[in-house]
């Protein structure tokens, strides 16, 4: 016998027989199994197959790598957009600060000329000119408009406007009551001039704060912009504008928290427990998961049977991705939080982010002129004068004032997951196919979303410490006051005329204002330990030097603002006299005639970059400058594609303006898993944050009733004892006469809810507004009510092309200056040596090598981080905390452990994963 042929026969994948044919002389075939050659073919199998499998498992690891990195790549991307809207919150508080500070005083000498000494002077000029001088002893600004030249003889020039002298009787026939009638028609003119300077001084204040623009210009609602003097209103109000954004950045917020997905697959018949088709994944909450799946789809090679095609490839088809969940921390899923506010109810939870919402209960001040009977001193006599303009400075409540967002440290975006395949090996020997898994993570960079201006807590807002705070908020003592002429206070006395409003009383239930550094300004709060102070802005670097604080900061943890200044001279924000000539620069023409154009060209100008915003936020650049600016080669981060608007040019220099679309959704017509799925959403949303802000309401109509009963009380006829200051009361809150005295007897009576002023005193009005409550007010009726804040904003958000998924805004980029170094815009994308990189140019050299890394992003910025630096083991070298650093600004060597973290709240969800986390080494 001789062998004659062997051959190889494939059953089927799981199946294979080896057979050896073996023939005679005569041709006939006689059956050998050979047992050496199935060891051998069986060894050689069992190679082929091992190294299948290695092949299999690389594939696997690369195409969850990749997802793993294209969904974080989205959370980057998500939290740019963020920042970006972000920055245009503080671009709307800057712009509100400019009309505060610089259109609302153009009267003030220090600010239509050049101020003397260190620091900012915003007091009226004295009036010397009756038995003693009147001067305006509190320096902080107040809305005063005149249509005057600026520095001339107008209304707002002056502390005091004097009376109209009352001559004695010259005992001529008639001409005494000729003489007195037309004394008398003369008072009563300058007196009415002096009630409607007040209330157009109310109405701008209020405009420039609360001002609704809706498309229908004819709505009967434009009552307050139509009677407001026209400066500005053609711009959105600070507190809606950034009520607005404050909504737009939550619906961003809560697509980067979109729940974790367990099982994305191609196919649900042939994925691994496959829950969702990525066909299915089409909202904008989606895309982290679409994105991310197809990434590692598309990444995994084919490792199934000869047949190519790729509805055959059972190895790549069986493709299934699953996000692991962070830890769910509940500890700021509650309502009141200032992680939650704006977030309806049941949509608190949040995985990958936590935003904190800084809500400052500011108070903007504006001028009111009184009537009041004075002395005039003509030569060496003092004569009596009717229809004297007293000043009283009157702060406009602006509770709860969206400041901005700041990005929880304790909280770490990061993305992980898991990927699972079919494995089918060549020679397998299983009856069943193997499932594979593999595991990984990335973490975005960036977005930057801060800074922390305050200390918030998970209710409260309060002071940051380092003196951050100073800048942006500042305390009043009105208790220090004299009278207008430096008279002190007499016992028991609570109000004396010129003493600002509101006031502060003895106890939590009347105190307003801010006073102390542990005092709240802010936030949620169920109790009356909340105040107010007075806004400020640190708009820039002054010196350049980013590290001296002491140019813009107060020289205390809090700034009080006092009579005569005897808690120190304010310093900080706005009243460095560098940074506010360099402010107000951006308006033309101060010091003579403004036109509606110049202040138009000056509020769109103001909200161009600075240097201090580059090292703080993140701010969107043109496309043209990355392309000049970049020189490496980088992604393009940039979001402004078009062309220019135009040219301003101002004082300060040339600025480029063009239109800015950002998408950012309140209402998502393409995402039914949006955050508010329609207008009733948003309207309840403002109903229950304006609830929440009732005790800092309520804080302001006690002051108001305190003032009006002290009014009242003092001031009476030393002949008949008649109450003469009950006019002068009810302006500032009409209640009934007997319980004027109530509170008077029993300064606590003031919080009492039966005190309740109408919509025709300037407590009730604003009452109203703010609430919208009839209930808030005495005898509500809608000719003295004008329009509630809420039906404003709901008759604006009924007009869905205000409320849709794209923001449109103004940008100015600065042509001149030191920000026309656009280099200087990209600190969070080209990190310089205040941002983590040795050099300006976003290099980072190797002390030790010499060799340089380039540390330019962009903004899908994105890099792998071990699973095990996301988890929260229990025993090993990471015992008992998570081990990344967390960096919320600054520099990464910064020791402020207000804003360094070495743990985090959100590891890693380990019950998800099927391996030992001890075991991993990456």
């Amino acid at each position: 016998m001789h062998l004659r042929k062997t051959k190889l026969e494939m059953q089927d994948s799981k199946k294979v027989t080896f057979k050896t044919q073996i023939l005679d002389e005569n041709g006939q075939m006689a059956i050998f199994f050979s047992t050496t050659v199935v060891v051998l073919v069986t060894f050689i199998a069992f190679i082929v197959n091992i190294g299948i499998f290695v092949k299999a498992k690389i594939n696997l690891q690369n195409a969850t790598d990749a997802a793993a990195y294209a969904g974080a790549s989205v959370q980057a991307r998500q939290l740019t957009n963020i920042a970006y809207m972000n920055w245009e919150m503080r671009n709307v508080y800057k712009e509100w600060m400019f009309k505060y500070y610089v259109l609302g005083n153009l009267n003030i000498p220090s600010v239509y000329g050049a101020p003397s000494g260190v620091t900012m002077d915003f007091k009226m000029q004295s009036y010397d000119g009756t038995s003693e001088t009147a001067e305006d002893s509190y320096n902080f600004p107040s809305i005063c408009i005149d249509y005057a030249e600026t520095g001339g003889i107008g209304m707002c020039t002056r502390y005091l406007i004097p009376g109209l002298p009352r001559f004695e009787s010259a005992n001529l026939l008639g001409m005494d009551d000729t003489t007195n009638a037309f004394v008398d028609a003369l008072v009563s003119e300058k007196g009415l001039d002096c009630s409607q300077r007040t209330q157009m001084n109310f109405l701008t204040a209020t405009t420039w704060a609360y001002n609704v623009n809706i498309n229908d210009t004819n709505s009967a609602l434009q009552t307050m912009t139509a009677a407001a003097p026209q400066m500005a209103t053609e711009f959105m109000g600070a507190f809606p504008q950034a009520f607005e954004l404050a909504l737009r950045i939550r619906s961003l917020e809560y697509q980067v928290n979109a729940a974790p997905m367990n099982g994305i697959c191609l196919n649900a018949s042939n994925g691994v427990d496959c829950n969702v088709e990525a066909s299915s994944l089409t909202a904008p909450s989606q895309e982290r998961a679409l994105k991310a799946y197809l990434s590692g789809w598309r990444n995994l090679g084919s490792n199934g049977p000869t047949d190519t095609t790729e509805s055959d490839r059972s190895f790549k088809n069986s493709f299934t991705l699953k996000e692991i969940s962070p830890m769910i921390n509940e500890s700021i899923n509650s309502e009141g939080s200032l992680s939650t506010t704006l977030i309806p109810a049941g949509k608190w939870q949040k995985p990958y982010l936590d935003l904190k919402l800084m809500t400052l209960n500011y108070s903007t001040f504006y001028t009111s002129f009184t009537t009041a009977q004075g002395n005039l001193k003509v030569g060496s006599e003092v004569i009596n004068a009717e229809g004297q303009c007293n000043v009283t400075k009157v702060g406009l409540p602006v509770p709860g004032y969206p400041l901005g967002y700041f990005k929880n440290p304790d909280f770490l975006t990061y993305y992980a997951v898991e990927g699972k395949t079919k494995f089918v090996g060549l020679f397998n020997p299983f009856t069943k196919q193997v499932v594979m898994k593999a595991y990984a993570a990335a973490k975005p960079f960036g977005g930057r979303i801060g800074p922390s201006l305050f200390d918030l807590q998970q209710q409260y807002v309060k002071l940051r410490s380092s003196k951050r705070s100073s800048p942006y908020i500042s305390a009043l003592d009105t208790n220090s006051f004299k009278g207008t002429f430096g008279e002190s206070l007499a016992t028991g006395e609570i109000y004396v005329p010129g003493m600002p409003l509101p006031i502060n009383g003895t106890t939590d239930l009347t105190k307003f204002w801010l006073m102390t550094d542990t005092d709240a300004v802010g936030g949620w709060i169920e109790e009356q330990k909340i105040f107010y102070g007075v806004p400020n802005i640190l708009w820039d670097y002054v010196s350049g030097d980013v590290e001296d604080g002491s140019i813009y900061q107060a020289s205390q943890q809090l700034e009080v603002i006092s009579y005569g200044d005897v808690y120190g001279t304010p310093q900080a924000g706005l009243y460095n006299k560098d940074m506010f000539a360099r402010f107000k620069s951006h308006l033309n023409n101060i010091g003579g005639t403004i036109t509606p154009e110049d202040i138009k060209n000056g509020v769109k100008a103001i909200r161009s970059p600075t240097r201090y915003e580059a090292n703080n936020y993140l701010i969107p650049t043109p496309e043209a400058v990355n392309s000049t600016v970049s020189g490496s080669g980088t992604d393009s981060w940039g979001v402004i594609t078009t062309d220019p608007v135009g040219d301003i040019t101002v004082d300060a220099g040339q600025f480029r303006e063009y239109k800015l679309e950002l998408y950012a959704p309140i209402l998502s017509n393409s995402d039914p898993q949006s955050l508010y799925t329609g207008t009733a959403d948003i309207i309840g949303v403002l109903e229950q944050y304006l609830l929440h802000q009732e005790r800092a309401i309520l804080k302001y109509r006690n002051s108001m009733n305190l003032v009006a009963a002290d009014i009242y009380d003092r001031n009476y006829s030393t002949t008949s004892g008649v109450k003469t200051g009950g006019a002068a009361a009810r302006v500032i809150s009409d209640l009934l006469d007997s319980q004027y005295d109530e509170i008077k007897s029993n300064p606590d009576m003031a919080n009492d809810d039966t005190m309740l002023p109408s919509c025709k005193s300037i407590a009730g009005k604003f009452m109203y507004f703010y609430t919208g409550l009839e209930s808030s007010v005495r005898d509500y009726n809608d000719i003295d009510c004008s329009a509630a804040l809420i039906t404003l904003l709901k008759e604006r958000w009924n007009d869905p092309t205000l409320t849709g998924e794209i923001y449109s805004m103004h940008y100015t980029l600065p042509l001149s200056g030191s920000m026309s170094d656009y280099s200087k815009l990209f600190t969070a994308y080209r990190p310089g040596a205040e941002h983590d990189a040795g050099s300006a140019n976003g290099q980072q050299i190797n002390a030790m090598s010499g060799s340089s890394d380039t540390m330019i992003r962009n903004f899908y910025s994105t890099k792998f981080i071990p699973i095990k630096s996301i988890s929260s083991l229990t025993s090993g070298a990471y015992s008992g905390t998570s081990k990344m650093i967390i960096y919320s600004e600054g520099k990464s060597n910064d020791a402020d452990t207000e804003v360094k973290r070495t743990d985090f709240k959100n590891p890693l969800n380990e019950s998800e994963l099927s391996i030992d986390i001890n075991t991993a080494n990456h």
